[in-house]
Order: C-alpha cells, then structure tokens, then sequence
C-alpha cells in the first residue's frame, strides 16, 4: 500500500460515520462506506447481487475518487447487461433476466456518487442504464412487475406495481410504498416488494415530485407543497385499480418516506394500517446536521448539490446558502400532525436513527398518537438493526412490517411487534 494511500485511509476511518451507520463494512471513507453496505451489499437477496462481484469491484475503487467509485461500478453494470444480452439472444430469457437485475444494482451503486454540478452527464448515463436493465428484468423475470404512471399533473408520476397473479380478477390487499430521497420506485422490489407479493398482497410505488428520478425524468415537476397532493392521489389511483381492494391499502414508508407516510396519516384515512421507519415531527430539525456540508469533503458536497437539485434549488454557486435554503424552506416545511392519526399506526425506527434527534422525534410521534392501534419498535444494535431504516437488517425489518400488516388485515385488533 502506497504511502498517501495509508495516510488516507487512517484520516478517513477516524472521520464521522455516516448518521444512522456505526460500523465499518469494507471503505475508510464513511460515505463510501454506507452507500456499499445500502447498496449492492443489501441486493445480493433476491438474486441483486453477487459476492464475488461485489468484492471484486470493490478491490479496484480508489475511495479517494467519486469517480473511480462510478467508473468501476458501471463497468460492472456494463459487463451483465451484455452478459443478459447474450443469454436473451442464446434463448435463455430467465438466466438473461436475472443477469439485467444484478447489472441494475451495480448501475445503481455507480449512480450514487454522481451530481447535477460535478458529473451530470455520469447522472443521467447511470440512471438510463439502471432503469434500463430494471425493465428488461420486468419483461422476463419470475415476478410480476407493471410499470405504472399515476395521473398527477400533466406529467404523471412513474413507478410501478407488484402483483401475486396477473390479472386473476381477485382483489387483494396493497401495499403502498413510500421512498426516501435518495431512493427509487425500483428500490421497491428489496424494501418490501419482493416479500409482499410472497405473501399475498399487490405492492406500489411512484416516484413523487422531490425524487431524484422524477427530476431526472419529468424535470417540470418540482415539489412545490409538503406533497399533500402527491400523496393522495397515489391512494386515489390505487382505490380506482381493479386488483385493489379499496378497504385493503397499506402504507409503509421509508427514511423521508417515513415523513411521508406520517404526513399522510394525519391527512387521510383510508388506509388499513400505516408504518412509518421513521416518523418525522420536523423534517427540518431532524437533518438540520447538513448545515455542515459545506465544510466537508467533496463527496458530502456531491451529496448536497444532488440533494438541492432534486427539491428544484438549481443555484449552486454559493453552497453554504443553498442548504440553508434546503434546510429552512423547503425541508422546513416538512411537519406532521400525530394528533391527527386515527388509522393503526406503527412506529419503526433503528437506535442509531439519523442521531439523537431523528429517534426523539420518533418516540415524540408515536406517544403524540391518539390511535388506540399503535405500536413502536425500535431495532437494536444487539439485534444487528441499529442503522437508519434497519439498513443493516432488512430481514429483520420486513418481518416487523409485514407481521404488522398481517395483524390488522382481517381485523383491527392490536398486533404485536
């Protein structure tokens, strides 16, 4: 090992952790780090990923290069989707299929470290190549994927739905899944895709104004509300679906999702059960630690700039104003109303969730609500779940969600966590 390349790596594994992340996985650098462990680590289930593929990409990243961290993960990506080619092309669909899904999550982990300001063609060629290779495995695949597009505005809202059966004429329970910011409708199938549709139910998703991919995709549609609107008409679509049963729609959501999810269970209650992982009270407080981003390193301020961009704050040139404007105006008007929540509700949060605030404000929603069906659960480090969004156990996490579900599917009755 060179010496500069010590010096970093013994720098950098003394720097922060990423907030909700406490232990080293493989890289010094802490960003590096937590976006390995989120992805590809976590898709290796449902055939995301492989190990050997992983750490061998991983063996040729300089972490001192955002783009040697996309530079290699794409070619990755790259060498599986011409793989899935071929086997396409040999006639062997299913083996081709899978392939384009491990060539998705390495796209996907190339996409991570790039921005609107410092590698925006890099942004745009990760996104195509990832949704790409997510369509050709929907075409081919073993599960029932439909790309969807929920009426909203004049553009629409992409996403998709999972379903059990195709078109059996059977109404079943649904699923609504609410993203994060820094995830995709694609990332739907490991969260709880994939689990939902094994045990019965439909599963949703659609990228809402303020999403990285719709600014991508639909770059009009810039978030303009605390997305009230965006929410209910994801419910009005789903109510209006046929293989829906209107009486049977569920929501979990996830990191800002879980604002989501806690904002519109005090807006609507048409929903049979709700978890938030986790809820906000005040968006703006729990992440207001951002403040500090443009101190840091240039993959924090990649983040930033990304970060910014898709909330529709375009101007860059002064960056300590710019998150102030994210922090205070946009993420500031990101509060939720527990008192109002009627609907069985379950609050999911790690012990290390996005810092001492981000688990106070989950513990403060959760006794704030007045419904007589709630529960908390919060995962710990024992448990191997201590992280934000139990991104180091998602088995762990989709037990709780769906054991949850399960419980107030045929009955209101409370169910145990």
């Amino acid at each position: 090992m060179k010496f500069g390349e010590a010096l970093f790596k013994f720098f950098a594994a003394r720097a922060p952790r990423v907030r909700g992340f406490t232990n080293q996985h493989y890289f010094a650098h802490p960003f590096l780090d937590a976006w390995f462990a989120w992805f590809p680590l976590n898709q290796i289930q449902y055939g995301g990923a492989s190990v050997g593929e992983i750490y061998n990409v991983a063996s040729r990243i300089d972490e001192r290069s955002s783009e040697s961290w996309t530079n290699e993960w794409f070619a990755e990506g790259l060498r599986l989707e011409k793989s899935a080619e071929n086997l396409r092309n040999s006639g062997h669909s299913r083996s081709s299929a899978l392939a384009s899904l491990r060539a998705y999550t390495y796209y996907r982990t190339a996409h991570l470290a790039t921005d609107p300001v410092t590698s925006s063609a890099a942004m745009k060629d990760t996104y195509a190549a990832l949704k790409r290779c997510f369509l050709a495995y929907t075409q081919n695949g073993p599960r029932i994927i439909e790309p969807v597009l929920v009426p909203y505005e004049q553009e629409g809202m992409a996403g998709y739905m999972m379903k059990p059966r195709a078109n059996d004429a059977v109404l079943r329970p649904t699923i609504l899944w609410l993203n994060g910011a820094e995830t995709i409708s694609e990332d739907m199938l490991w969260w709880c895709g994939a689990e939902g549709v094994a045990r019965g139910f439909n599963v949703a998703c659609a990228d809402m104004p303020g999403d990285t991919a719709t600014r991508i995709d639909r770059p009009s549609l810039v978030l303009s509300d605390p997305g009230d609107a965006a929410l209910k008409a994801q419910l009005d679509y789903l109510c209006a679906r046929p293989e829906v049963d209107p009486h049977k729609i569920f929501i979990y959501g996830i990191s800002m999702g879980g604002y989501k999810a806690a904002r519109l269970a005090g807006l609507d209650d048409r929903s049979r059960a709700i978890v938030a992982n986790a809820p906000m009270l005040n968006a703006s407080q729990v992440l207001s630690e951002v403040r500090k981003i443009p101190k840091m390193n240039k993959n924090a301020h990649g983040w930033a700039y990304r970060m910014m961009w898709q909330y529709g704050i375009d101007d860059h040139s002064n960056l300590k104003r710019a998150v102030e404007q994210l922090v205070d105006e946009v993420w500031g008007t990101f509060r939720t109303d527990p008192e109002s929540v009627r609907v069985p509700f379950l609050t999911l949060a790690g012990e290390n969730e996005l810092g001492g605030e981000g688990l106070r404000q989950a513990r403060e929603f959760h006794r704030r609500v007045p419904s007589d069906a709630k529960a908390e659960r919060i995962t710990t480090f024992s448990e191997g779940a201590e992280a934000h969004c139990q991104l180091n156990n998602f088995p762990l996490a989709r037990q709780i969600v769906f054991d949850w579900f399960e419980d107030h599917l045929s009955s209101s009755r409370k169910g145990g966590v």
